[in-house]
């Protein structure tokens, strides 16, 4: 069929839907019928490397996407009047640009920006976009299009790629075709269930954006977007009446489609290559086969590709649509909590440096495409609140921000050789524990873990479990240093951090057996089965480092029921399953059963640090509050006593404390 002139003109195929009088690229700009008045091109005899080009780009038995017959460049560039149509919210996109990507000039690399600005400055052309000086070959396709002062990307055209990389014969291209057919007839319950349960707490999507696409044909969304999208609505499948009816679709090949697919479009970064990455990580790991070198070499490989785009970099005065400059601060921040919370669990440093290469402006309500007024697209019994799933997102950031400074002072290659004697330790975990305490002081009502709305779906208990997770990591690296010190340490003052971290721990089993199935069946961050694995490991810790045998015991009883916890919920949720498996993985029966060799002290001096301990404890206990029946310990007054997590040591260095922080050090 030949192609009409405006898919001639921007060198794709023409793809007409049966019955309809136009092609989808003519429907997208908005015009009612194909024309077809320009002569067609003159033929060309074939050469032995256009058909091994044609071979390479045919690998699926079906005409490439573009064509790959060489012309010259000023039919190579695409029209941007055509890329949208005039009245779409996508016109005058940067990141989204439908036949071109961008890619961000840095200030230090081949470029100079005061010589980009006096190119700009003396073009003659009327647009936005810069020419590029070059004539002929790649280079001459590309333009340079500048968003504000001494910020330019370089715009390239995706058929320039295209044909490059099948010049190389090993670009086997995944198409939306190849998606839709996993999925098919099931493609449009599969994204009203992703915007009903995933988008509200993660909302990394433009859902106006995707759906205005989307309906006009599911061949306008990328093909490794639309694959990630299915890929994580796929894990709620039973909350679809008319799904319920239908063979489950496989999942596997969905998965591998759109890894695939991702690895294809990183050649072209678009917006939409960031969200189908940051979809796909969310996915739950395998316990058995934790695959954590690609999972921290993708992850990398995303924060490279965010700086590409020019994520890291504050975007409010750039000439750009208001609604990509909302998507772009929630992107770069989904970014920034994909990365903390990776370090933490994967033991990395950060990718991202917020002290010296990260500008982007905290979120704020206004950067969010939904509202109030959109809650009624989730009435539906099993969706979740639009408004508790953005408060969610924004208190996540500020957690990520926390977790990610207190990895940099207290668990870098620096900080742990350096930072080694408990006096240090304790005065950064006080600081920081004092920020987790502020963060949830401030915490909205609708997050609170006990805050379950009839018929919908509780997002809060990802965000309660990481705070347990950065704060076990505190306690962690105190008692790291306590254990290892040369020094000698008063007796009263190790007695009283191991009493402080043992009410920590009744209050993170506590956590665990407040878990409702409104909560096991939301949508978990990637972390969530990490998170859980590091408080399992830190009651390990404190078992096998008892002084007494009391302790031990009493922990012992800790662990015992942190497991009873988990089994519990283990088919609610697949991170559950993957943080039994990974701890029994990691030594949890020996870490609960172990002999352990106690400290010899008198049992008189012991009974005198207690009473001095009690006069310090921040939180009043109750014996006749009920507790899970494995546990009969003395629990907080209140359900969940979250604040009792936090630091509220007593200055052990002012004169007249009842005992000295630390024994004579020097």
């Amino acid at each position: 069929m030949r192609a009409c002139d405006v898919c001639r003109k921007k060198k794709q195929r023409c793809v007409t839907l049966q019955g309809s009088s136009s092609c989808l690229t003519c429907q997208a700009a908005g015009l009612s019928s194909c024309t077809f008045l320009q002569p067609p091109p003159p033929k060309r005899r074939a050469t032995a490397a256009n058909t091994k080009e044609f071979a390479a780009g045919n690998i699926r038995g079906r005409g490439p996407s573009e064509e790959i017959v060489s012309n010259p460049p000023s039919q190579v560039m695409p029209d941007p009047d055509l890329d949208y149509p005039k009245e779409s919210i996508l016109t005058k996109t940067l990141g989204l640009e439908k036949s071109r990507f961008s890619e961000l000039i840095g200030p230090g690399g081949e470029h100079d920006c005061q010589l980009l600005q006096s190119i700009h400055d003396n073009d003659s052309l009327s647009s936005r976009d810069v020419t590029n000086p070059v004539s002929g070959g790649f280079l001459s396709a590309t333009t340079m299009r500048k968003v504000h002062e001494n910020v330019f990307f370089q715009m390239t055209p995706d058929i320039e790629v295209s044909q490059n990389l099948r010049k190389d014969n090993h670009w086997d291209e995944v198409y939306v075709e190849d998606v839709e057919s996993l999925v098919h007839p099931h493609g449009p319950m599969l994204i009203n269930l992703y915007f009903r349960i995933v988008h509200p707490s993660f909302p990394i999507l433009h859902k106006n954006v995707f759906l205005e696409k989307y309906n006009r044909t599911y061949q306008e969304i990328s093909a490794h977007l639309l694959a990630a999208v299915y890929a994580l609505a796929v894990c709620w499948w039973s909350y679809d009446p008319d799904l319920l009816l239908h063979e489950k679709i496989n999942e596997a090949a969905l998965v591998r489609v759109a890894h695939h697919a991702v690895q294809d479009a990183m050649h072209r970064p678009r917006l939409n290559t960031i969200q189908a990455g940051l979809l796909l990580l969310q996915r739950h790991r395998n316990p058995l086969f934790t695959d954590n070198s690609w999972m921290w070499s993708f992850t990398s490989s995303l924060m490279g590709l965010g700086q590409h785009l020019g994520l890291h970099l504050d975007c409010s005065a750039w000439d750009i649509p208001e609604w990509e400059k909302g998507l772009r601060r929630r992107l770069a921040w989904a970014l920034f909590i994909q990365d903390s919370f990776s370090a933490l669990v994967l033991g990395r440093p950060c990718s991202i440096s917020e002290a010296s290469d990260w500008i982007v402006k905290p979120l704020e309500t206004t950067d969010f495409s939904e509202g109030a007024d959109d809650e009624g697209s989730s009435d539906q019994i099993g969706s979740v609140s639009i408004e508790n799933g953005r408060t969610l997102f924004i208190e996540l950031v500020k957690l990520s921000r926390i977790t990610a400074q207190m990895l940099r002072k207290l668990y870098s290659v620096r900080s742990l050789s350096q930072v080694v004697e408990p006096q240090e330790v304790l005065a950064i975990t006080k600081s920081m524990g004092t920020d987790l305490a502020q963060l949830l002081r401030g915490l909205p009502e609708e997050l609170a873990l006990e805050n379950i709305q009839p018929g919908k779906l509780c997002v809060s208990g990802f965000l309660h479990l990481a705070l347990h997770a950065t704060t076990a990591a505190l306690h962690r690296r105190l008692l790291w240093s306590i254990q290892r010190s040369n020094a000698e340490l008063d007796p009263r003052f190790v007695q009283f951090i191991r009493r402080m971290l043992r009410t920590r721990a009744h209050s993170l089993v506590q956590f665990l057996s407040h878990l409702r199935p409104e909560h096991m069946e939301a949508f978990w961050f990637f972390a969530a089965g990490g998170c859980a694995t590091i408080l399992g490991g830190f009651l390990g810790l404190l078992r096998t480092t008892s002084v007494t045998k009391e302790e031990s015991e009493e922990l012992q009883k800790l662990m015992k029921e942190f497991e009873w916890q988990l089994r519990m919920k283990a088919k609610m949720s697949d991170w559950v399953s993957y943080t039994l498996t990974r701890l029994r993985a990691l030594g949890w029966d020996d870490w609960k059963t172990s002999k352990i060799s106690f400290p010899e002290y008198d049992p008189q001096e012991f009974d005198n640090i207690n009473d001095e301990i009690n006069n310090f404890l921040p939180a009043q206990i109750d014996e006749t509050v009920y507790f899970p029946p494995l546990l009969a310990q003395q629990i907080f007054t209140s359900p969940i006593d979250l604040e009792s997590m936090m630091w509220t040591f007593p200055d052990l260095s002012t004169p007249g404390t009842a005992f000295p922080a630390i024994g004579q050090l020097e």
